[in-house]
């Protein structure tokens, strides 16, 4: 196997781990090959020299990330606090005077210093230092703490103490102490204490601070009377820069890479870099060749490029670049070591940095000062690769781009002299060659009052002025588009869920502190939400104390729904990055440059990428890491502090069960949501139908286990709602008992309480409503099962209407318009009182027949009455020749879409009583009395059309003469042509007396079907029958005229007599009959006529006058014209 690089060349174990002061104190081997840089020795030098001239006490050390701050400060550590030995062999390689300078000043004797370290944290320093302190003194007897004894007092008694020469303080990362003071509004002045006593100590107290920023830029989001606090402490300090020569990071690299001596080779590229460092007042140039020969196998440009590459905003000094040293993502120095062969192994080349970085700090560098100029050379090598550049091309124009992007800092030019060595294996010649044609395709250009190359600048838009630009003018921060950048994730309540079954989430959201009073008092949740998280974002600069008195305020204005607020002491950062955010988002959305300009926007775009990303972190820390205030009334057991989405969970769950303590518990994450899938829908429409269709089968008839059966036992069969008789043997559905473990009592009582308190009832979206508020919150997926549950339970005290009809039951089609709109099915309450009972005991005995008996409930009671009325003729249902109380009874029971308001209410009313002030047998005969009526109405209106009939045919109702009448009405039939005469003929020719018949004869005397009939119908019916009557004797005369024997015989008797002014005449017709009974009296006459022995003149004189008399005068005048002949003829 071929070795590789990775087998000779490596990087020194301690260039592989960051350093941790607390930690790496007592770490013997934590300073194993460090070197006191320079630098790291003038700043050793410039504090103990104030340290001993002005006996100040009180520093800190500022410098980027990585510089080797915290390597110092374990080195002044073991200076101090370690053995003699140990402190003279760390100033080995130190001149003589500045180490006897050191020595004396940090160990002017034997006795050690007592060392102190604590590292900052986003908490109160007081805690975290006198943590630190403790743990310390913790073998040294005495040196406790005392019972409220302040800290600065405890240090300078501390470091009083013989046993030691003094007391070394060190905290590092001393700027996470002064964020949290500035974001919570903290009290800063403990440092300002610690500081003075260093000052007072007798030199025998030295506070180190380690900053990564001048002390007063914590402070620069606070209001200006505490940045001058701030400033004023920060006097109390002496500051000490910290931060490495380029000579010394080259240094570094050199010491960080271990590598046989042997296989370092020359490159001729070392001292051109050399000469050109020198000329930047860099160092010594035949030192400076040395150390990047040392630094192999790194080319000597890239060598001296890291260390200006660490320093930018996008790195982090030696952590950038000892992460690159030991970094394997791709392009990275140890993925090239273990690439390389280790045999004539090239050098790691500038475009391999160019490739490092663009694959994996590229995002970063857009979105610092150096993304436009990056993004310039980017589209440059974007725009070779479309020319079919070749790999010579880009990796000599990677060069270019990567010496004119960080000239400024190197000290390096992108000079024709270098460029011969950017690139190994390439000849001078073919350089030349490149470097024109590169010119030729305009993505690089030669500058000539420099003598160097750059990148050609196809873009001159500067991004940074026209954000400036935005934000001067003013651009609005939408708070709501600033919670939609940060993608907060809604706050899920997982304890409630997995207790309950019901997934409830909280919104989050952010609002201007001065805005979260309206925002609470207008908020609605979304549909399924159960409340809000409220982040406010200081805009004003208010203090931690006015936001929660703010927030208090805000809370009690949220009512019914349930807010949580929160305030950030992080304002200022989120509202500056969401401020740069939306002045970007307002540059790329209203800049016409941007678009011929592909490298501009790809800048700006990658500035919004890497923007939104950090101020989402930065939201998300703020929303999991703050204190929350709670609803008035809310007593969670928990912290409201908890950190984390674990522990905002914890309290989203603490408020679920707060605001919905009588939730019920149905683990099923089907249906238990607020919109389920289309498949649970589908199941649950299937289990409905069987709950309506199949509720006294078994398992709901369902077969085997298809997806509605899993409803059903976990939500049906496990909560008892539908389970087996014992008494009967018969399925069927129970309302839940108290103490149910699934909590649908409470359910079932609230719902009977609110239909007993609506008289007309509620309407199933109704019930859903008060459902799915507090206390119950039952999800949306629940509701129209657990609904139809409820009504099953109740099919016996409660009525149910379709879309105000009255159904008798539940049915699918019920359910099915249920499912679609719950608005349209309504429910009442049922409540019979013992006068109800009565009355529906009293009518259900007198409904009953020997072929059916009505149950004595007041359903099949009132549907036997409602069905008695309107299975009635229509005549009956329309006409008002009925008594009052009839018409009233049959008119409710007409319109009535309640069986059991019919009964309880309307009828009492129409028979003129109150409700409750009755006796229901009393009641009862009324009813019946009612109906008796109501069911006689029709036929004794026909009995009536039938003996008018009969008495103007002048026939009796008797069998005999209802024969004779047939016989006549077929003589009569076709005798005269009229239609309507030979239709009543036609009807007397089969005329057996029945209500068919007169129906038929009704029909025709009012020329319309009986089913349409008002009453004036029957006046024209009753005139028109006896008219046809009339007619039909008048053609009985006429009967001969056909040959039809048998018929009726006209007669005329005319008289004069001297009482009348004119002679008499009339004209009769009498059947054959009729003669056959006038023929009769005739004889009998005849026989008194000869019995008085009169003559033949005088008897026809009485019966002219007899005739007289019936013919010509009513019954008055008939008798007067007697009384006269009586008194004439007794004269």
């Amino acid at each position: 196997m071929t070795p590789r690089l990775s087998d000779i060349v490596s990087v020194a174990r301690r260039f592989t781990r960051a350093v941790r002061v607390d930690a790496d104190l007592t770490d013997p081997r934590a300073l194993d090959g460090y070197v006191c840089s320079q630098s790291a020795i003038e700043a050793l030098l410039l504090m103990a020299r104030h340290h001993g001239a002005t006996g100040h006490g009180a520093f800190t050390w500022t410098g980027p990330y990585g510089c080797g701050k915290s390597s110092l400060a374990i080195a002044l550590a073991a200076l101090a606090g370690g053995s003699r030995k140990a402190a003279e062999g760390l100033l080995a390689e130190v001149g003589d005077a500045d180490r006897r300078e050191l020595l004396g000043a940090f160990r002017g004797d034997k006795t050690p210093w007592l060392v102190v370290a604590a590292v900052g944290r986003r908490d109160d320093p007081e805690r975290a230092i006198g943590e630190a302190l403790a743990a310390s003194v913790a073998d040294l007897p005495g040196l406790e703490r005392a019972k409220r004894e302040s800290l600065a007092a405890w240090t300078l008694r501390v470091s009083a103490d013989p046993r030691h020469a003094g007391l070394l303080l060190l905290v590092d990362e001393m700027g996470k102490f002064l964020e949290h003071a500035a974001r919570a509004d903290g009290d800063v002045h403990l440092f300002q204490d610690l500081a003075e006593t260093a000052s007072r100590s007798n030199q025998r107290l030295l506070l180190v601070g380690i900053l990564h920023q001048a002390f007063d830029e914590y402070a620069h989001r606070l209001a200006r009377e505490a940045r001058d606090e701030w400033i004023k402490i920060q006097g109390r300090y002496l500051d000490i820069p910290i931060n490495l020569a380029a000579e010394e990071q080259l240094d570094l690299i050199g010491r960080a890479i271990e590598a046989p001596p042997s296989t370092a080779r020359s490159n001729p590229a070392a001292p051109v870099v050399a000469e050109l460092l020198r000329s930047q007042r860099l160092g010594d140039a035949q030192t400076l060749e040395a150390k990047l020969h040392a630094c192999w196998p790194l080319h000597p440009l890239v060598a001296a490029l890291i260390g200006p590459v660490s320093r930018r905003r996008f790195g982090q000094n030696q952590r950038s670049l000892f992460g690159f040293l030991n970094s394997i993502e791709p392009y990275g120095f140890q993925t090239y070591l273990e690439e390389v062969p280790a045999k004539d192994a090239p050098l790691f080349p500038l475009a391999r940095l160019w490739d490092y970085l663009h694959a994996n700090l590229e995002p970063a560098i857009l979105a610092s000062p150096d993304g436009h100029r990056w993004s310039t050379a980017l589209e440059a090598i974007v725009r070779a690769e479309g020319r079919a550049a070749s790999a010579d091309h880009l990796a000599l124009l990677k060069a270019v781009a990567l010496i004119d992007l960080f000239k400024d800092r190197s000290g390096l030019q992108a000079t024709p002299q270098v460029l011969q060595h950017a690139v190994s294996g390439l000849a001078p010649k073919a350089v030349e060659r490149i470097l024109e044609e590169l010119a030729d395709w305009s993505v690089i250009i030669f500058r000539k009052h420099a003598g160097s190359y750059a990148i050609y600048a196809g873009s001159d838009f500067d991004i940074d002025a026209a954000v400036d630009r935005a934000r001067e003018a003013g651009v609005a921060l939408d708070y709501r588009q600033l919670a939609r950048h940060a993608a907060l994730q809604p706050v899920l309540a997982k304890r409630h869920y997995e207790i309950t079954g019901a997934l409830r989430w909280f919104e989050i959201e952010i609002a201007a502190l001065a805005d979260v009073e309206h925002r609470v008092r207008a908020y609605r949740p979304a549909p399924g939400a159960a409340g809000l998280f409220l982040l406010a974002i200081s805009g004003e600069g208010e203090s931690a104390a006015q936001a929660q008195t703010i927030l208090k305020r805000a809370s009690a204005l949220a009512g019914e729904q349930l807010v949580v607020l929160g305030w950030t002491s992080d304002s200022f950062m989120i509202r500056e990055m969401a401020s740069d955010l939306s002045a970007l988002e307002h540059v790329r959305a209203h800049s016409a440059e941007l678009e011929g300009d592909a490298i501009a926007r790809r800048e700006l775009d990658a500035r919004v990428a890497r923007l939104s990303a950090d101020l989402e972190d930065r939201l998300s820390d703020a929303v999991h890491g703050v204190k929350w205030v709670a609803p008035e009334g809310f007593d969670s057991g928990v912290s409201l502090r908890l950190s984390g989405p674990a522990g905002l969970s914890v309290v989203a769950s603490r408020l679920a069960d707060w605001r919905y303590p009588a939730a019920p518990w149905l683990p099923n994450e089907l249906v238990n949501r607020s919109r389920p899938s289309s498949n649970a829908a589908a199941a649950v429409r299937a289990l409905l139908r069987a709950m309506v269709g199949q509720a006294s089968s078994p398992r709901l008839g369902i077969v085997g286990f298809p997806p509605q059966a899993g409803l059903y036992v976990s939500l049906l069969e496990s909560t008892g709602l539908h389970r087996l008789d014992e008494a009967t043997g018969t399925w069927r559905f129970v309302a839940p008992e108290a103490g149910d473990p699934h909590h649908l009592h409470a359910l079932w009582r609230r719902t009977d309480e609110l239909l007993a308190a609506a008289p007309d009832g509620l309407t199933m979206a109704e019930i859903f409503a008060h459902w799915r508020a507090a206390p119950f919150g039952v999800r949306d997926g629940l509701c129209t099962l657990l609904g139809a549950a409820y009504m099953m339970t109740r099919s016996g005290m409660t009525a149910v209407y379709l879309e105000g009809v009255y159904r008798p039951g539940l049915e699918s089609f019920l359910i099915d318009r249920m499912v679609q709109d719950s608005s349209c099915v309504r429910i009442r309450s049922i409540v019979l009182t013992d006068v109800d009972v009565a009355l529906i005991s009293g009518l259900a005995e007198r409904l009953s027949t020997t072929e059916a008996t009505v149950p004595p409930t007041a359903f099949d009671v009132a549907r036997g009455l409602i069905t008695a009325v309107v299975n009635l003729p229509n005549w009956t249902l329309r006409t008002t020749r009925l008594t009052p109380t009839t018409i009233a009874f049959r008119d409710r029971a007409k319109v009535t879409d309640d069986p059991n308001q019919f009964l309880t209410r309307d009828v009492p009313k129409a028979f003129g009583l109150e409700a409750d002030n009755y006796a229901g047998p009393v009641l009862a005969r009324h009813v019946i009395a009612a109906l008796d009526e109501l069911k006689g109405a029709y036929s004794g209106m026909l009995a009536g059309l039938e003996t008018i009939l009969l008495r103007e045919l002048r026939v009796k109702g008797d069998p005999d003469s209802l024969a004779k009448l047939r016989r006549r009405a077929l003589d009569v039939k076709g005798l005269t042509g009229n239609f309507r005469l030979d239709a009543l003929a036609t009807r007397l020719s089969t005329f057996e007396g029945d209500i068919a018949d007169m129906e038929g004869f009704a029909v025709l005397a009012a020329n319309k079907p009986t089913r349409d009939w008002v009453d004036r119908d029957l006046d024209a019916a009753s005139v028109e029958l006896a008219a046809l009557a009339d007619q039909f004797l008048k053609a009985e005369i006429f009967q001969r005229l056909k040959g039809r024997e048998g018929g009726r015989v006209a007669m005329a008797v005319y008289i004069s007599d001297p009482d009348y002014p004119e002679p008499q005449s009339h004209e009769i017709q009498v059947s054959a009959a009729e003669r056959e009974t006038a023929d009769a009296l005739a004889l009998r006459i005849n026989d008194l006529l000869r019995a008085e022995g009169v003559s033949p003149d005088v008897a026809l004189a009485a019966v002219a006058s007899l005739g007289l008399i019936l013919s010509t005068a009513p019954e008055a005048a008939r008798d007067a014209a007697t009384a006269k002949r009586t008194e004439t003829a007794h004269g």
